[in-house]
């Protein structure tokens, strides 16, 4: 074989493998961003679960300082203390749950971004290849 041949065969691989390394590292990248992604989805909603039962507490120990002071838990101002504490529980909860979901959909967002970048990073790979070889025959005249 040649030393021009060794250097086609040379260029040719090398820019092969720096295609599929460009290609591996996108699927690598989609694969965590998508595993963050429904990670992030998990914590919120675990999140929201923790605040809900934090709500349920703080509403047991207010019913049970108001019948601690006398009062019916069943009317007027423990009505409306229970209420807020049930309004505001819910919201961070929703709230919790949300940002959960936002933050794992802009993770599947570069995920996609990435599974785009690892194709276009096999085509051209192949096509950087081939052009390669092409070259450095055409060298060879």
């Amino acid at each position: 074989m040649s030393w021009m041949a060794v250097a086609a065969v040379a260029a040719v691989a090398s820019t092969a493998i720096a295609g599929i390394s460009a290609y591996n590292s996108n699927k690598g990248m989609e694969e965590q961003a998508e595993a963050d992604g429904r990670a992030q989805s998990a914590r919120g909603r675990l999140e929201a679960e923790r605040i809900r039962k934090e709500k349920e507490k703080a509403q047991s120990t207010a019913r049970a300082a108001l019948a601690g002071n006398g009062l019916d838990v069943n009317e007027g101002t423990s009505i409306v203390i229970n209420d807020e504490i049930e309004r505001a529980g819910n919201y961070d909860a929703n709230m919790a749950e949300i940002t959960g979901y936002n933050s794992s959909q802009q993770l599947k967002a570069a995920a996609s971004q990435h599974r785009s970048n690892a194709n276009t990073a096999a085509a051209t790979g192949v096509l950087n290849s081939v052009s390669a070889g092409l070259n450095t025959k055409n060298g060879w005249k």
